[in-house]
């Protein structure tokens, strides 16, 4: 049974280089479409609770809204005050939209039921991330931007969604990462710290003083 398992991961493997493959080769000689000056970023903005939230609405707060249109506020399906929070400071309800994606982890919940609830939130942003269409994914911290990351970084290896994951790390976080930055600095086309001792450790962040 393992040789079995073992013979689909690599068959996917194969598969899904192939389909790199002529993906890249389908490219080559096409000219790159270059985002005209004033055009508007569909956004993708995920919230978690408590503190990151907070910090994503002063983030917000220094974003000009004419330069990222729409909005998608993406929430856990458990989270009820993050996105009321949001609307009624921003003043955005017209404006943006909401999706909720299953938590990948409860506080106090084992780590092998976090696992599971974790690929289930997978496979729900794998499912919406290429319908949302996001220029710009932005996300601070909370477990739930994983998913939302992984998700879209699937999509951009194989072309199929054009966007980029900029990752601002917790203000919190002086001289780690968080869990979820550690994954994020991996994964992310822009990580950005407030502290610049990080950068001795994270040498591929970008350190920009205080944003929250």
């Amino acid at each position: 049974m393992a040789v079995l398992y073992l013979a689909v991961a690599v068959s996917l493997a194969v598969v899904a280089a192939v389909c790199r493959l002529l993906w890249l080769l389908s490219k080559v000689g096409a000219k790159s479409q270059k985002r005209r000056p004033g055009e508007k970023l569909n956004t993708l903005v995920v919230l978690g609770s408590g503190g990151h939230t907070s910090e994503m609405i002063t983030l917000l707060s220094h974003m000009d809204s004419k330069n990222y249109y729409p909005i998608t506020y993406v929430v856990a399906d458990t989270d009820q005050h993050s996105v009321t929070k949001v609307k009624l400071l921003r003043n955005d309800a017209k404006t943006s939209r909401v999706v909720t994606i299953p938590r990948s982890r409860e506080v106090h919940m084992s780590w092998g039921l976090t696992v599971l609830m974790t690929i289930k939130a997978l496979i729900t942003c794998i499912v919406k991330v290429p319908t949302l269409a996001p220029d710009l994914i932005l996300v601070n911290g909370p477990g739930t931007c994983i998913p939302v990351i992984l998700a879209a970084w699937f999509w951009k290896f194989f072309g199929l969604v054009q966007c980029r994951i900029v990752f601002v790390e917790s203000f919190c976080r002086v001289k780690s990462l968080s869990m979820s930055g550690k994954i994020a600095y991996l994964l992310s086309d822009t990580f950005i710290v407030q502290w610049p001792m990080l950068l001795e450790r994270y040498p591929r962040a970008k350190y920009v003083g205080k944003l929250c």
